[in-house]
């Protein structure tokens, strides 16, 4: 027994001491976690391949989705070939998102993000109770650099788009040259710009010693996209269109109606006719005529003649209180004169002045009919100034001329003074609303008071070497067209003019000696909204709404506020078709946008517009054509809403 105990322990001892067994038992503990190590090495190692492969496919959804939304501005775009990218690379559209961020650089510009999802099975990791999954995903980010908005811009999508030959050029070093169709350079032409959009089935060209190039120091994006009307729904063209629509509407200005009177009739010696109560007989002292009627009276009165050297005060001392109906005309002939002090001026049949005399009116309030008799032209005005004479009122008046005037060769009319004047000028028997000869000279003085307006209806017209000034008003409505004829002087004072006609401008470089004005066909702060109700029937501007030739001298500015600030030229917006010509216009300075949606826009035969430090001129029309040594500058950075081209950039 005690030998069996002995034996027993000495087995037990040994068995402690025997390593025999040690290596089986550490690789059966060991077994479950060197396999779980080893399925993590090799399920990571893939894992890392499918990132790798999740980034790529980030990379080039998000290059697809940037240049989607810089050719069509939408995110819907973006994630559409996004999606479509992911696709061809095997991943749907599930596993992946895009979205429109701000650039990760901080720099101020968009980037589209698109993150590319996986869910990666584990195999051996779930044999030693790990998951059965791995999720794995990527992001990638690509900015697109600040576009290129349009400052030359063709809207027509079946039209030769914008097209530059025969030695001409446009350059717009700070932004795009868009167009629906083409864009072409031909014959040892120029285009300069930093971005060009184009839209037809062929992409720029540029032949025969032609280039469409960037400016110095800056690169050029060529983008295949359409480009929207910039102008589109905006508010400033909407109510400038609507009011066009209202000034189509007006008519003419009723012609006073007066009870009928005495005649007077006045010459060097003689005087004829019977004073009204409350005007004592006139005086004479050699052949100047003295009449004084009392302050603040109403007068009546047939016609006044004044004729042979005579000159006629008519109570140039009275007050603005006082009335004067006349229920005839006012005339002054043969080298006569007369003049009137302020008050309230009713003359039924206009005021005539001829021969080399002259009448002035104190300020006041003028209701003026036509004239009786026919003026130089063949036609009945309100005012009718004859050849070599002059016509002055005082201000700030109120005029309401039914036949609107006329101002003979070498006449002058000036119309008020001050800024609070006010003008409802009617037609003419002619049509006109001003009608001018050569050398002439007519001033409207500002009218800018809370009350004032300029209303027009027929033809202003600037005859050859004519001086026409209009007014500083909020607005100019004409119901008729603006002409400048060849070497005249227009002066536009600020406001928006709203035409239901057309602008023809062919002043060439102007004449001199005008009242108010300088040289040329010049406006600062002043917008044109054009309706081509009529346009010219014959000649180089046919068919055009807006026709600048031979303008030498031509400035014409927008508006830096205000409601139409950067506007310059609104065309027709209802679907004519009428352009807009500028030809031989050397050194013309246009600064605003001149806008017509569905008309051609020329610049041809060596006219020179925009460029300079100080013009901002942008171009939008149905096509763009300059030829024939001309050249387009603009100095813009463009139109929103005509933006495209920016660079896209993975940027992580």
């Amino acid at each position: 027994m005690a030998q069996g105990r002995l034996n027993s322990g000495r087995g037990i001892g040994a068995f402690f001491r025997d390593r025999k067994a040690a290596v089986s038992i550490i690789a059966a503990l060991s077994l479950p976690a060197l396999v779980a190590f080893s399925s993590l090495v090799a399920e990571y190692g893939h894992g890392l391949l499918i990132k790798t492969e999740d980034q790529r496919v980030a990379d080039l959804a998000a290059y697809a989705g940037a240049l989607a939304y810089n050719s069509v501005g939408t995110a819907a775009a973006a994630t559409s070939a996004a999606n479509n990218v992911a696709a061809l690379n095997g991943v749907t559209s599930a596993n992946v998102s895009s979205s429109v961020v701000s650039s990760p650089t901080g720099d101020g510009n968009s980037a589209i993000k698109v993150r590319v999802s996986s869910n990666l099975p584990l195999y051996l990791a779930s044999v030693v109770g790990g998951a059965s999954s791995l999720p794995v995903a990527a992001a990638a980010y690509a900015e697109m650099g600040a576009p290129a908005n349009g400052c030359i811009i063709a809207l027509s999508g079946g039209g030769t788009g914008v097209k530059v030959s025969s030695a001409a050029g446009i350059s717009a070093s700070g932004c795009a040259v868009s167009s629906n169709a083409g864009v072409a350079a031909s014959s040892a032409s120029n285009i300069t710009t930093i971005a060009v959009n184009y839209n037809s089935s062929s992409p720029p060209s540029a032949t025969s010693a032609s280039t469409i190039a960037a400016p110095a120091g800056k690169t050029i994006t060529i983008t295949k996209r359409s480009t929207a009307d910039p102008l589109a729904g905006n508010a400033a063209v909407a109510a400038a269109t609507l009011h066009l629509h209202s000034v189509e509407q007006i008519g003419s200005p009723a012609a006073p109606s007066v009870t009928a009177g005495t005649n007077l009739t006045f010459n060097s010696t003689t005087f004829g006719g019977t004073m009204p109560s409350g005007c004592a007989a006139p005086t004479r002292s050699g052949a100047t005529w003295t009449v004084t009627c009392t302050s603040g009276g109403a007068y009546n009165f047939g016609s006044l003649a004044v004729s042979s050297t005579a000159t006629v005060n008519f109570n140039t001392g009275g007050s603005a209180a006082t009335t004067y109906n006349f229920s005839g005309g006012v005339s002054a002939i043969s080298s006569a004169h007369v003049n009137f002090g302020p008050g309230t001026f009713n003359i039924a049949q206009g005021v005539t002045i001829a021969s080399a005399s002259s009448g002035s009116f104190g300020a006041g309030i003028f209701n003026i009919g036509r004239t009786s008799g026919n003026c130089s032209d063949g036609g009945q005005y309100s005012l009718c100034v004859q050849s070599s004479t002059s016509l002055s009122f005082g201000g700030p008046s109120i005029f309401t001329l039914a036949g609107g005037l006329y101002a003979g060769s070498s006449a002058s009319i000036t119309l008020g003074s001050g800024a609070t004047n006010s003008f409802d000028l009617g037609s003419s028997s002619n049509g006109n609303a001003v009608q001018t000869a050569s050398s002439s000279n007519v001033l409207f003085a500002d009218a800018t008071g809370a009350v004032s307006q300029f209303v027009a209806v027929g033809n202003i017209t600037a005859a050859s070497a004519a001086c026409v000034s209009l007014p500083d008003a909020a607005a100019h409505d004409v119901n008729g067209s603006i002409i400048a004829n060849s070497a005249s002087n227009t002066t536009f004072g600020a406001g928006v003019y709203t035409v239901s006609g057309y602008l023809m401008d062919q002043s060439a470089s102007g004449g001199g000696g005008c009242l108010g004005s300088t040289a040329g066909t010049a406006g600062t702060g002043v917008t044109f909204v054009l309706g081509a109700q009529s346009t010219p029937s014959s000649g180089t501007c046919q068919g055009e709404v807006i026709c600048v030739t031979s303008a030498s001298a031509l400035s014409l500015i927008a508006p830096t506020s205000g409601a139409t600030a950067g506007l310059a030229v609104i065309g027709p917006t209802d679907g004519s078709t009428a352009g807009a010509l500028f030809q031989s216009a050397s050194s013309g300075t246009l600064s605003g946008a001149v806008y017509l949606p569905n008309g051609p826009i020329t610049v041809s035969s060596a006219a020179s517009l925009g460029g300079g430090s100080a013009t901002c001129m942008e171009l939008i029309g149905s096509e763009i054509t300059v030829s024939s040594a001309s050249a387009v500058g603009s100095t813009c950075i463009g139109l929103g809403g005509a933006s495209g081209g920016g660079a896209v950039t993975l940027v992580q």
